[in-house]
């Protein structure tokens, strides 16, 4: 017989064989996975020690099906479990385990699951809104604030998304709005493998405990009418102190303000926080009070802007955390005094907020290192990051700006302010960001 023959035959029984293998082998990526009932959730949950309670559901016209507040267990200490433990609610809203999951990070207490993030609708995803460590209910007995630091945080958000990916097996995607969109950078750089996409809006990246930059961008943003006609409201407030004083007491009384220091000190302080929370909140200029309009009126647009709802005693106790967390490691600014010619009673010169926030029990020294280090990951090694500021939001002066060396955008909203969000954009640019978002998650 041909030796060619017996090699052709030899060669055709081993292609037959192995097509015959290949037939009967299962392919396991190509098998379909099964989404969860939520029974099957409520159980996996419970068997990581998570507590699970449904809720309410806020949402019946959107696609979330059901929604569940839950208790995950996390450590005070993540490098040290000796430490203790201490309960972080999240709230989970649930539409399929294949959907992608948007994890939501508030950076502050969450006191209901009332928001949907923008990104939640646009993929039609699951949500995690997370209430961040040491606010609102998630805290222990007594709070060891040397454990509130940036790192820590991070780590608490790496183990919700350990956990939470045994159940939810698509996409994930983390975002959060201003200390909550700083939150979802710091989880990235530190666990950057965690999830596929990241959404920051309106997030400040201050490089000092006072970045000069927020004072630059207040010198030079808007018009130079608009930004006399603000300079102008704060001064005819203190010209016309005693009055104007005297009407802010009765206006603090009817809104049930009581405040955190004197009296006298938070007028003048909400006069100085005016400046910023005005371009922060609102940039329209034309809702500035004319001049000589009545003190009552000046009074009135004071609060509205809620300048001095920022010195009540019980905003400054509430988010106590985010003023450590501020002089800490992330930052924060001051009041230009100067430019008010001696007019103030209480203030005479530019002054830092530290002592206004912090009380004197607490010794706080900034340590900038890791915004820095985030800075670098940004510059050089992040991908598929989309950043979201406001034209007019002070905080857009010391957000981040990427460098054009990897896959990061930023977005501004024009005349936006702290509430820019990507539903703001011109289409073209939210189609921009529609289409870079899908092609993230599904790569």
């Amino acid at each position: 017989m041909n030796v060619l023959n017996i090699s052709r035959s030899a060669l055709l029984l081993g292609l037959l064989v192995l097509l015959s293998t290949c037939r009967t082998r299962p392919v396991l990526s190509e098998a379909p996975l099964a989404a969860l009932s939520v029974n099957e959730i409520s159980r996996k949950l419970r068997e990581a020690d998570i507590k699970v309670r449904p809720i309410n559901n806020d949402h019946l016209n959107t696609h979330i099906a059901e929604t569940f507040e839950l208790l995950i267990p996390q450590p005070i200490d993540h490098k040290d479990l000796s430490k203790g433990e201490f309960m972080q609610k999240v709230y989970l809203s649930h539409t399929s385990t294949l959907a992608p999951m948007v994890m939501f990070l508030s950076g502050y207490a969450t006191g209901n699951n009332r928001y949907i993030a923008e990104p939640t609708y646009e993929l039609k995803a699951n949500q995690l809104h997370v209430e961040h460590r040491f606010f609102g209910s998630s805290v222990p007995d007594e709070i060891p604030y040397e454990y509130l630091t940036i790192e820590q945080a991070a780590a608490d958000h790496h183990r919700i998304v350990t956990l939470l990916k045994e159940i939810y097996a698509g996409s994930w995607v983390n975002s959060g709005i201003s200390k909550g969109g700083q939150t979802t950078m710091y989880h990235r750089y530190f666990y950057p493998d965690d999830v596929d996409a990241s959404v920051v809006y309106v997030a400040p990246l201050n490089q000092a405990r006072e970045d000069e930059r927020i004072y630059e961008f207040l010198a030079s943003v808007g018009s130079d009418d608009c930004r006399k006609k603000v300079l102008a409201f704060q001064m005819e407030l203190l010209l016309n102190y005693e009055q104007c004083y005297n009407l802010f007491l009765e206006k603090s009384v009817e809104r049930d303000y009581s405040y955190g220091l004197s009296e006298e000190r938070a007028f003048e302080l909400s006069i100085f926080e005016y400046g910023f929370a005005f371009w922060q909140w609102s940039a329209d200029c034309d809702a500035i009070p004319e001049a000589g309009s009545s003190f009552e009126a000046m009074i009135d647009h004071l609060f509205l802007i809620d300048a001095p709802g920022f010195f009540k005693a019980s905003s400054m106790t509430d988010i106590f955390p985010f003023f450590y967390q501020s002089y800490s490691e992330m930052g924060m600014y001051g009041y230009q005094v100067d430019q008010f010619g001696g007019l103030t009673r209480e203030y005479d010169s530019n002054f830092s907020n530290y002592r206004t926030f912090i009380p004197e029990n607490f010794d706080l020294v900034y340590d900038g290192t890791v915004h820095q280090q985030v800075k670098e990951w940004l510059d050089t090694d992040a991908e598929d990051m989309v950043f979201i500021y406001g034209e007019y939001d002070p905080w857009s002066a010391t957000g981040y700006v990427p460098t054009g060396t990897n896959n990061l955008f930023r977005f501004t909203v024009p005349a936006g302010n702290h509430g820019s969000r990507l539903g703001h954009l011109p289409q073209k640019e939210f189609s921009r960001f529609s289409d870079s978002l899908n092609v993230w998650i599904n790569n």
